[in-house]
């Protein structure tokens, strides 16, 4: 194998283990949650550590208000502390009563010594359960939500240019009067 021949083949087996590993992550961070109802949400700090970190993104299923009553002390849910501020917020159930007007959650970060202080959570300001954890992805997931008006067409443009390419060499190789040009050799030394 020529050396031009082992780095198309290095760089042939890299580019498609990025697109496996990015196809991955949309099913894990896109699909998934839609499929399931819920979202995908960035972690931005500590509160939740060492089980959830900041910079991972977790991944809910969708709970209704009637789901809700469903939900057990240990669970851990994202919800509206404030039900006129769309501030997110993913803590541990710790407590959890019915009476006449619903279902109350008592919830704190594992990191914090103390309840949250908006007291109860009421069922109706339940978003989601936490279904799964994807570690670090949402440093990235930021960057690139907040780069995405060139990342994206970048991304996509440097597609084309590596798929243009890639036709034309095929091309090439199956043209009966196509001579590879070949490199000089150096005789000094």
């Amino acid at each position: 194998m020529t050396d031009t021949r082992w780095w198309q083949t290095a760089a042939a087996v890299l580019v498609t283990f990025v697109l496996i590993v990015a196809a991955g992550l949309v099913a894990a961070l896109v699909v998934v949650p839609k499929v399931m109802g819920g979202m995908s949400l960035t972690v931005l700090t500590g509160s939740m550590e060492p089980h959830i970190r900041p910079g991972d993104v977790v991944v809910t299923r969708g709970v209704d208000t009637a789901s809700a009553a469903s939900l057990r002390i240990g669970d851990i849910i994202t919800f509206l502390p404030y039900p006129d501020n769309p501030t997110l917020v993913t803590h541990r159930i710790i407590g959890k009563s019915v009476n006449s007007s619903g279902t109350w959650f008592i919830t704190q970060g594992d990191n914090n010594n103390t309840p949250d202080p908006w007291g109860p959570v009421g069922d109706f300001q339940v978003r989601g359960q936490v279904a799964y954890v994807v570690p670090q992805v949402g440093w990235a997931r930021q960057w690139t939500g907040q780069a995405s008006r060139w990342v994206l067409p970048g991304a996509g443009a440097a597609l084309i240019i590596v798929g243009i390419v890639g036709f034309i060499k095929a091309g090439r190789r199956d043209d009966p009067d196509y001579v590879p040009a070949r490199r000089a050799q150096s005789n000094i030394g």
